[in-house]
C-alpha cells in the first residue's frame, strides 16, 4: 500500500510518494532501507550519521525520518532534539539495538512516537511506517483544508467590502439620474423624446433597486440591518406583494393561490418581511413554467411562532444547488441559460435576493428552510418567532 503525501498548496492535495530519509552508521543496514523502503513505493534517502541528516534536512524536504541512536559526531538523541526545535512537525521514528526505559521517555518527551528495535523485522516496520505516512498524509490534508478556509474567509471579506463600497458610492449618482431624469419628464411632457426619457427612468429605478440592495446586503452581511419592529396584518402585506406581480401573473399563465388567514398578524420589520414574500414570489416566478401554480400560504398555529412558505410547480432545485441558493451572488442553474429578464421563466438576476431574504429572516432570528427535488417543484418555508 502505497502512502498518500497531501501538501499544502493552491491545488488539490495530490497522492504523491512520500520522501524518508534514513540515518545509520551501518551500510548494510542503510542499503536494506533503501531496498525495503523502494519495494513499499517510498522515495528514499539515506545519511550515516546526524550530522549528515541535520544538513540534508535543512536543505531538503521530508515526510519521515527514521533514524538510529547510536553514531559517531551526532547521536541520534542529538538529532532528535535538535529537529524538534527547528522542525516540529517532521515525524520520527528511532531505531535502536539496546535502548532503556530512560532513552524510550526522553525520546517520546522529544515528540517520538515510534519505536522499532534492531534486528529490525521489516514486516514489522512496513506496518509502523505506513502508520506514520498515513499520519503524515492526514496532518498535510488537514492543513491544506485550513488553508482553503482562510483563503475563502479573505475572499469573503474582500467581496463584502466590495459590496459596502460600491453600493455606498453608487447610490448618489444613481440617484441624481433618476431625479434629474424625472424632472425632465416632466418639463418634456408630450416631446418626442418623453418616450425616451421614461426609458432611462425606468432604468434608472432599476438601478436604484439593484444599488440598495448591495446596500442592504452589505448592512445585513456586517450585522448592523436595522429593523423597525411592529404588528402587521400578513395577508394584507401578500395582497399588496400580488399586486405588484398581477400583470406579470396574468402574462406567464400562472395560478397563485393565497392561503393566509385574514387575520394572522405578524410582529416584524414589514418593509423588509415584505421584501421576502417578494423576492419569494418572484423566484417561484421565474422558476414555474408558463401557467403553472404557486400557492402563499402561513400557519399561526404553533404557539410563539408563525411560518409562512411560497410553494411551486416548477422546475425545482437540484440537490447539490440547495445549500447554495442563499449565498451571495449565487445563481440558480447555470446563469447562460438565463434570459434577461427577472420575472421570464428563467430570467436572470444578480443572485442577491435569495441572499438578502436568508439575512432579513436571520436578523428577526428566524430560519428559512428548502424543500425542492429536479421537476417537482420548491417550496421555501420561513418561520419566525412571536
Amino acid at each position: 500500500m502505497s502512502p498518500l503525501d497531501v501538501r499544502s498548496n493552491p491545488s488539490p492535495p495530490a497522492q504523491t510518494r512520500q520522501t524518508v530519509l534514513v540515518v545509520d552508521d551501518e551500510p548494510t543496514i542503510r542499503t536494506l532501507w533503501r531496498r525495503y523502503l523502494t519495494r513499499w513505493g517510498y522515495d528514499t534517502d539515506l545519511a550515516e550519521n546526524g550530522r549528515e541528516a541535520l544538513d540534508k534536512i535543512r536543505r531538503n524536504s521530508y515526510d519521515l525520518l527514521i533514524t538510529d541512536l547510536t553514531m559517531p559526531e551526532m547521536t541520534g538523541n542529538e538529532l532528535v532534539h535538535v529537529l524538534r526545535e527547528e522542525q516540529p512537525d517532521l515525524d520520527i521514528i528511532v531505531t535502536t539495538g539496546f535502548g532503556t526505559v530512560e532513552v524510550a521517555v526522553d525520546m517520546m518527551k522529544a515528540g517520538v512516537r515510534e519505536f522499532i528495535t534492531k534486528p529490525i523485522s521489516f514486516k514489522h516496520a512496513e506496518q509502523v511506517i505506513l502508520k506514520c505516512a498515513q499520519r503524515v498524509a492526514a496532518r498535510r490534508e488537514t492543513e491544506y483544508l485550513r488553508q482553503q478556509n482562510r483563503d475563502l474567509e479573505e475572499l469573503n471579506r474582500v467581496k463584502e467590502k466590495f459590496i459596502a463600497i460600491t453600493s455606498h458610492e453608487l447610490r448618489t449618482p444613481v440617484s441624481l439620474i433618476n431625479n434629474v431624469a424625472e424632472i425632465l419628464v416632466q418639463e418634456l411632457r408630450g416631446h418626442a423624446a418623453e418616450t425616451l426619457l421614461r426609458m432611462i427612468v425606468r432604468a434608472s429605478r432599476q438601478l436604484t433597486e439593484i444599488v440598495t440592495q448591495m446596500y442592504q446586503l452589505s448592512l445585513a452581511s456586517a450585522g448592523r440591518l436595522e429593523l423597525q419592529i411592529d404588528d402587521f396584518n400578513l395577508r394584507e402585506v401578500c395582497g399588496e406583494v400580488l399586486r405588484e406581480f398581477e400583470l406579470v401573473i396574468r402574462e406567464r399563465g400562472h395560478t397563485v393561490t393565497l392561503e393566509v388567514p385574514a387575520e394572522l398578524s405578524v410582529r416584524g420589520d414589514r418593509v423588509k418581511l415584505k421584501k421576502v414574500v417578494r423576492e419569494l414570489l418572484q423566484n417561484a416566478i421565474k422558476f414555474t413554467n408558463d401557467g403553472g401554480h404557486i400557492v402563499i400560504a402561513a400557519d399561526g398555529a404553533l404557539p410563539g411562532r408563525v411560518s409562512f412558505s411560497v410553494k411551486d410547480d416548477g422546475i425545482g432545485i437540484s440537490a447539490a444547488e440547495q445549500d447554495k441558493v442563499f449565498d451571495m451572488f449565487y445563481e440558480i442553474a447555470e446563469s447562460r441559460h438565463h434570459s434577461s429578464s427577472e420575472s421570464a421563466f428563467k430570467g436572470g438576476g444578480m443572485g442577491i435576493g435569495l441572499a438578502m431574504v436568508s439575512d432579513i429572516v436571520k436578523a428577526h432570528h428566524g430560519t428559512i428552510t428548502l424543500h425542492s427535488r429536479p421537476n417537482e417543484g420548491a417550496t421555501f418555508v420561513v418561520t419566525l418567532p412571536q
